[in-house]
């Protein structure tokens, strides 16, 4: 008699995969992870960011974690081409899109991925313009028609709501920025006027700090800048913030290579350039730099007190676009850490521990001597950051 066959149970039902992931749906903490373990290597942090729309976000919300970790790239305006310290942040240099030097524009600053260049007009000529350029490639470009024509516009930043153009001591004007029309014309632009400080000396250097906006004088002196949309109340727009524990501004160089104000981390450090004492002769007028001097800000006192230790970051110090940055994952990027890179005209970058001393009788010492002071600090090396990461 056969026996009747073993029933086994019934097999397990297991569910279609599907046929697509939705990568973009991934956790943002493993997400965050990779993004990470990507740098410095730019190319692959684009890659990253065109995977998908929320990938993309993700790296535009990590920005400012992000940028400490990646030192400035180096633009050479003769050339036309950009590069890197390092050859994994960067492995061949990327053409620039953009003729720097073309229509008469004079560099005002690097500002927030951005390079921002005065048009003047001449006697025949439109009106002067602010021209707006992406700083990474150049492929980006907006040309604002600036208030007053004829005025000397000596600098222009970009705060995160606004265009700020600088013309005098005493003023200087905002626009809202980025706005909606991409060809704004002088009929639909709304430039407000606003009053510096009395005792405010020249403003040369813009900086976002702790969901602040400050400003920097040739002298030193540390500004707030509080925009709104609405103009009522400019007055109260710009005030002074009164810090102590600076050398006299006769000490430093106010033009040429700074004084430089950058955000390292939580703490807020100031750059300063301390030139050859004072000669007794009637004769000698120009000074060269003999010193590095880096000063971090007490907040808690407002006192700048002078350190010769940054820890593991680095500085860097543009002469042409009045910009400083700070980077602190240097072993990976090739420059080294506790040190201040500067970049002026007839000299791609030197490095100088904070506190630095020119040596007795090294006058000529490049590129802070008298000579290097002579040249016009344009069209000289820039450091550009991509715009990707502001």
């Amino acid at each position: 008699m056969m026996e009747p066959p073993e029933e086994r149970p019934p097999a397990a039902v297991v569910p279609a995969m599907p046929e697509f992931r939705d990568w973009g749906g991934l956790p943002e903490l493993p997400l965050s992870e990779v993004l990470r373990r990507l740098l410095p290597c730019l190319r692959s942090i684009y890659a990253f960011a065109a995977v998908c729309r929320p990938w993309r976000r993700l790296l535009r919300s990590s920005a400012d974690l992000l940028r400490p970790l990646l030192p400035p790239l180096i633009l050479n305006p003769r050339s036309s081409v950009i590069a890197a310290f390092y050859k994994l942040v960067l492995a061949q240099p990327l053409a620039y899109r953009t003729d720097l030097r073309a229509d008469g524009a004079v560099l005002l600053s690097a500002s927030r991925g951005h390079l921002l260049l005065h048009r003047r007009c001449g006697p025949s000529e439109g009106e002067a313009r602010i021209i707006i350029i992406d700083a990474f490639t150049g492929a980006e470009r907006r040309e604002i028609t600036l208030p007053y024509p004829r005025f000397s516009y000596h600098y222009a930043a970009l705060s995160p709501t606004h265009l700020l153009v600088f013309h005098s001591k005493h003023a200087f004007f905002s626009l809202p920025f980025p706005d909606p029309n991409p060809n704004p014309s002088s009929s639909s632009l709304h430039w407000t006027k606003h009053s510096l400080p009395r005792s405010a000396s020249f403003v040369t250097g813009i900086l976002g700090f702790r969901g602040r906006v400050l400003g920097l004088t040739d002298l030193a002196q540390l500004l707030e800048f509080r925009l709104c949309a609405s103009p009522q109340g400019q007055s109260q727009t710009v005030q002074m913030l009164p810090a102590a524990g600076l050398p006299d501004a006769t000490t430093f160089e106010r033009w040429h290579f700074g004084p430089r104000l950058v955000a390292a981390g939580d703490r807020l450090l100031l750059v300063l350039f301390m030139l050859e004492p004072k000669s007794a002769s009637l004769f000698q007028n120009k000074r060269g730099v003999k010193k590095v001097a880096v000063y971090g800000l007490d907040i808690a006192q407002m006192r700048w007190e002078e350190v010769e230790n940054i820890g593991a970051y680095s500085l860097f110090v543009d002469c042409a676009s009045k910009g400083a940055a700070a980077c602190i994952d240097v072993r990976s990027c090739g420059v080294e850490e506790n040190r201040v890179y500067v970049v002026a005209p007839g000299c791609p970058w030197r490095s100088f521990p904070p506190g630095w001393e020119a040596a007795l009788g090294d006058a000529d010492n490049e590129p802070f001597s008298e000579r290097a002071m002579d040249r016009q600090p344009w069209p000289s090396n820039i450091w550009v950051y991509p715009q990707l990461f502001y």
